[in-house]
């Protein structure tokens, strides 16, 4: 019976294909420490001393004192490649959660060097220690036919006097030659491998020893690398520390917003907010669950900490200043940040690479913050934790290659998740920078502009001066101002046709989707007409079948024409086009169009559309174009978030009212209820909840209606999310 005999060279093979560098290999040992329940783990990479990466040159050491293992456990475990016994034992023996449960750690022993000496010393049932050796040659592994063929030397000894329980390993023959940029790198992979927090809370310490490297020798010293811009804003007692410890860089505390919560089981989100440029008073958060999507699966609880910072650079400084930490120039200060900036996935306390590195954008900041660069966070302005549970309680699975996590529905969900809370933050942040003066405050209203443009105050001043001078210049100030009022008719036209545009392109799926259905009936029934044309008075039985089909098949074409032809008609009033004087028209008959233009939207989300509609609306004055832009965009707005609501059943109303003057139209819908922070700022441009949202449609919404002599209004009072259109009656003939 045939059977699988893995080649020799296979150790080789996986280690390059699962360890993607040495610092990754690195960090497997030092995960295995953690794992013996040691309290400590001691890395030295020794250079040559000449500074040639020659032949056997170079030698890095991995000493940890846990239980280390038996001469048993080394052959049944160790040297078993992809043994199930940390995914069966999930606790270490010292009652840690284990990190290692894909047996890769002797594939990165082979990945840095090539020459590996092993020491475990373990103590016996009996308390006796017994210290087991094997030194291997990875290239044998090259050279060898099949993995069974290579003999290792086991040689067990009692233990001696000074000798503790542990594991040795002694890797030479590197295979990397550790440049400066090498050791940096490693350096941040060390320091990010434990959450600050966690190290705070924990007993388990990084030593890196970079003694060895010289700068009349290799270029550049080694322990400096080690405490990087910790030296920065490290205190005056740190000459007591030992300078081999890698440290996180410990900047929980310093930010200038921050966020920290934690979310539910089903993905409801509760924490707090802290504004340091504020008040820095924690602020309550709570923001629901949302319904899981179909390509979404719960990913469990999962806590949250994100400190926001504003990187222009005097608030770095006076943020470092104000917490105690020193004078700090700003290049020193971006610095520090630069070291740290990153939002990292942590499980059990330790970092799952590479969420967290500078070049990881796992969460699309930059591509989304494109769309918005003054409202949304980039990626250099946030540094976090999410900490994550196990693999069986989150559906979170960690890649073989130990190289992040699969693209499951679990991992979907925690991204979308993620992003809400900063939907959220980058509001509240927007909206105090806004008020504080710190960033521009935008506006589309032409109301004042217009009202400025008369020029009152340099009129009231020029009517102070004499006679002789007054004529010329109060000539000149009303030229200009006829030319400004011109410009901003102008500007308004132009506003006016991107409302037009705005409100096209949110039913362009819409239109693609209806169009594309009748105009294949079209196009089918058309060509069987056209195809049987020469054979209609052929006495056959397909003469017969093809006369008897004939009117219906034309009867099809011609419906299937007066739908298109009544699509495009619906979609004419935001068609752009010169508009004309203001008209009456029926206001039920354009919300019936703009939901009909969202039809295939309402169905896929399930929302029950409900009127409550008096028997008789009065015509109302305006444009058809301004309601409907407004209309479609309240619409799109309500579809999205009640699509995320768990609430059944999803329900969007819509009452009308009327008085003497006017009539007015609510929408309201059941889904998520916007916090109250947000109503003076609903209709700011740029203001969106949504992860990826623009932020103009309301603000387009606003101007539309504006345009007609008429508003658009949130009405804080309802029980639901509700927004209120108001146009004035037309009048009666």
């Amino acid at each position: 019976m045939p059977r699988l005999r893995p080649r020799a060279r296979i150790v080789r093979t996986i280690g390059d294909q699962l360890i993607s560098g040495p610092e990754a290999a690195l960090i497997e040992l030092v995960k295995n420490a953690f794992d013996a329940d040691s309290p400590s783990v001691h890395i030295a990479i020794v250079p040559p001393e000449d500074g040639r990466w020659e032949g056997d040159a170079g030698l890095i050491t991995v000493t940890d004192a846990g239980h280390g293992m038996s001469a048993a456990d080394l052959v049944d475990k160790w040297f078993e490649p992809a043994t199930s016994d940390k995914v069966e034992r999930r606790l270490s023996p010292g009652g840690r959660t284990m990190l290692g449960a894909k047996g890769v750690g002797r594939f990165a022993t082979a990945r840095l060097g090539r020459l590996l000496h092993l020491r475990a010393a373990h103590k016996t049932s009996g308390r006796r220690l017994e210290v087991s050796e094997i030194d291997i040659d990875w290239g044998r592994f090259e050279q060898s036919k099949y993995l069974d063929e290579v003999e290792i030397d086991l040689a067990t000894r009692p233990g001696g006097r000074g000798e503790v329980p542990g594991v040795e390993l002694q890797i030479r023959a590197l295979r990397d030659h550790w440049t400066r940029k090498q050791l940096e790198a490693l350096v941040r992979e060390l320091r990010r491998m434990v959450s600050p927090i966690a190290t705070k809370e924990g007993d388990f310490r990084i030593y890196l020893d970079l003694s060895g490297f010289k700068q009349d020798v290799h270029g550049f010293d080694g322990p400096p690398l080690v405490s990087g811009a910790l030296d920065l804003i490290e205190s005056e007692d740190s000459g007591s520390r030992d300078p081999t410890e890698i440290r996180p860089l410990s900047i929980d505390h310093v930010f200038h917003y921050m966020v920290k919560g934690t979310f539910d089981a089903k993905g409801r989100f509760k924490g707090t907010f802290v504004n340091q440029r504020g008040d820095a008073k924690p602020q309550p958060i709570e923001i629901p669950a949302s319904e899981l999507t179909p390509e979404e699966a719960p990913c469990g609880k999962v806590g949250l900490r994100l400190n926001i910072y504003d990187r222009e650079g005097d608030a770095i400084v006076e943020l470092f200043e104000k917490l105690g930490l020193g004078s700090i120039g700003r290049l020193d200060a971006r610095r520090v940040l630069d070291e740290s900036i990153g939002i990292g996935i942590y499980r059990g306390g330790f970092r799952i690479r590479p969420y967290g590195d500078a070049e990881t954008d796992w969460l699309e900041l930059e591509r989304m913050r494109v769309q918005n660069p003054s409202r949304k966070l980039g990626l250099n302005q946030v540094w976090g934790i999410v900490e994550i549970p196990d693999e069986k309680a989150s559906g979170l699975v960690e890649r073989s290659s130990r190289e992040g996590l699969e693209h499951n529905g679990s991992f979907v969900r925690l991204k979308r998740l993620i992003a809400d809370v900063l939907a959220h933050v980058e509001s509240m942040r927007q909206d105090f920078r806004q008020s504080a003066g710190l960033s521009r405050k935008t506006s589309v209203d032409t109301d004042e502009v217009r009202s400025n443009a008369s020029l009152r105050a340099t009129s009231r001043v020029v009517a102070s001066l004499p006679p002789r001078y007054r004529e010329k210049v109060e000539r000149a100030i009303k030229q200009d101002s006829a030319a400004l009022k011109t410009s901003i008719d102008e500007l308004e036209t132009y506003q006016q046709a991107l409302a037009s545009r705005s409100a096209l392109g949110l039913v362009v799926a819409q239109v693609l989707h209806d169009g594309r259905r009748f105009l294949s009936d079209i196009s089918t029934r058309s060509k069987r007409l056209v195809d049987g044309a020469p054979r209609l008075e052929e006495q056959s039985a397909f003469g017969k079948h093809f006369r008897g089909s004939f009117g219906k098949e034309a009867g099809s074409i011609s419906q299937s024409a007066g739908h298109l032809s009544r699509l495009f008609k619906s979609l004419d009033p935001v068609s752009g086009k010169k508009r004309g004087r203001p008209k009456a028209f029926n206001v039920q008959e354009v919300l019936s169009r703009c939901v009909a233009l969202f039809g295939d939207a309402i169905t896929d989300t399930a929302v029950d559309v409900v009127y409550d509609l008096p028997e008789q609306i009065a015509p109302v004055v305006g444009y058809e174009s301004d309601l409907m832009a407004a209309v479609l965009n309240i619409i799109d707005n309500a579809v999205h978030w009640l699509g995320t609501s768990p609430t059944r059943p999803r329900r969007l109303l819509f009452s009308v009212s009327q008085s003497k003057r006017y009539v007015r139209v609510s929408i309201s819908n059941n889904g998520p209820l916007i916090d109250e922070r947000f109503h003076a700022r609903m209709f700011s441009p740029g203001f969106s909840l949504k992860t990826e949202g623009s932020g103009i449609g309301l603000a387009i919404a606003r101007e539309a209606m504006r345009a007609s002599k008429g508003d658009v209004a949130f009405d804080a009072e309802a029980d639901q999310t509700t927004f209120v259109i108001e146009m004035q009656r037309a009048p009666q003939k």
